[in-house]
């Protein structure tokens, strides 16, 4: 097999026309988007919008502070301990604190909260994406905390919180807010009870609770970054169609009826294309790599981890290749012409655009970003790309599982399409 590979990667060496369509053409193109579509993606201040969220409050305060009452006297409490533990109570209602919090203006910076009469209310607002999620007060939170803080009874007190999305911004901002406004309130009421009284729950509005930043990141990608990966996954693609191709004329010419007289395997064949394929397209990318960065300084300052991850990313991507180059030689011999190649080499263009090559996608919709990176140069985009953002390889494993999947899938169909007749 080492000398199919061999002739595969020879014959490569001495076609001039293949290795400028490889090399010198993705690194024309990258420096003519970099320089024209430089300040277009060099936007490095990030502004965070308002989120819109909802709330519904099914409790009545009064309601809740006569059933604490009726609670207190049926403990046999002193009338002076009753009026003392209400007044502490209705202090330190948590809803009223929430609302309060709600209505700071650090937090409306961030969070802008409409009141809703009803659930139906709040889940037509949030299927029309007029608010992110709701909030839900039980009727019996604020009794469940006064019972858990005066009476030391063992009780639940949950918001209830339904958001579109958990994984879009302003669903992890509320989640933060929310989550400090209920350590700090369990905090403070711990106190001021330990205190009996004399440390007293500090008003919302001076709490900490984040804040808005207006930020520019340290290293935003630049256009010659974005498009040095995007022009080099989207030619990668074009090695399996020209190996492919290399495959279906030497059965033309005779060429694999006397490798497979020379008792070569012909699974040897077959992996000999995709090891060819491999190789040839990782020696693509790191070169055009390379060449970026000397003459652009593309990836100057990178540390080690950064070309570490790289190379592991170029090499699954690769494999991807690789293998799509086995599924192509194994329909080219099938095939009595060339055309199963030739609309692999026209659909390229459509992988390009899903995958992003020559924009990101989700300025389109976010369908589109979905359907791209199921693809194979768009989730090795994708990966580039949050690994440049500073990402680790746990946080972009699932791309790089499904780069893995792929490969399998595909290599597995050209064993099963591959001929196991000698071919005429």
């Amino acid at each position: 097999m080492f000398s199919l590979i061999k002739k595969d990667l020879l014959t490569l060496s001495k076609s001039k026309n293949e290795l400028i369509e490889l090399l010198l053409t993705p690194l024309l193109l990258l420096s003519i988007l970099g320089f024209a579509l430089g300040g277009l993606m060099n936007n490095t201040e990030v502004e965070l919008e308002t989120a819109e969220f909802g709330v519904i409050n099914h409790q009545n305060l009064q309601d809740s502070l006569d059933r604490f009452e009726s609670d207190l006297r049926e403990a046999g409490m002193p009338e002076e301990t009753v009026q003392g533990l209400l007044s502490a109570a209705a202090a330190m209602d948590p809803a009223e604190q929430l609302n309060r919090m709600f209505e700071s203006e650090e937090i409306r910076e961030m969070i802008n909260i409409q009141p809703y009469e009803s659930i139906n209310e709040a889940e037509a607002a949030a299927t029309d994406d007029e608010i992110g999620g709701f909030i839900e007060i039980p009727e019996s939170f604020s009794y469940s905390v006064w019972k858990s803080l005066f009476l030391e009874e063992e009780t639940t007190a949950e918001l209830e919180v339904t958001v579109q999305d958990p994984s879009q911004i302003r669903a992890v901002v509320l989640d933060t807010i929310l989550s400090s406004f209920i350590e700090e309130y369990n905090l403070q009421a711990s106190v001021a009870i330990a205190t009996e009284g004399e440390a007293q729950i500090a008003a919302a509005d001076n709490q900490d609770y984040g804040e808005i930043q207006r930020f520019s990141t340290e290293e935003p990608i630049n256009s010659f970054q974005y498009y040095t990966i995007g022009m080099g996954v989207f030619y990668a693609l074009s090695v399996a169609g020209s190996v492919a191709l290399r495959a279906y004329k030497e059965k033309e010419q005779h060429v694999f009826a006397r490798i497979m007289l020379s008792n070569q395997s012909p699974m040897a064949y077959l992996f000999s294309k995709m090891v060819s394929g491999t190789l040839i397209t990782y020696l693509q990318l790191l070169i055009l790599f390379v060449l970026s960065t000397v003459f652009f300084g593309t990836f100057s300052g990178k540390g080690l981890d950064f070309w570490m991850n790289t190379l592991l990313i170029t090499f699954l991507y690769s494999l991807v290749v690789g293998s799509v180059t086995s599924l192509l030689t194994s329909l080219s011999l099938r095939s009595s012409s060339d055309a199963t190649v030739g609309f692999f080499s026209s659909f390229i263009a459509v992988l390009a655009f899903l995958g992003g090559s020559f924009t990101p996608v989700e300025t389109f919709s976010e369908l589109i970003k979905e359907v791209g990176n199921w693809t194979p140069n768009g989730a090795a985009l994708s990966s580039y790309l949050q690994i440049m953002m500073g990402f680790d390889l746990a946080e972009i494993a699932p791309l790089l599982v499904r780069m893995i999947g792929m490969s399998l899938v595909m290599l597995i169909s050209a064993v099963l399409l591959f001929p196991k007749r000698r071919l005429n």
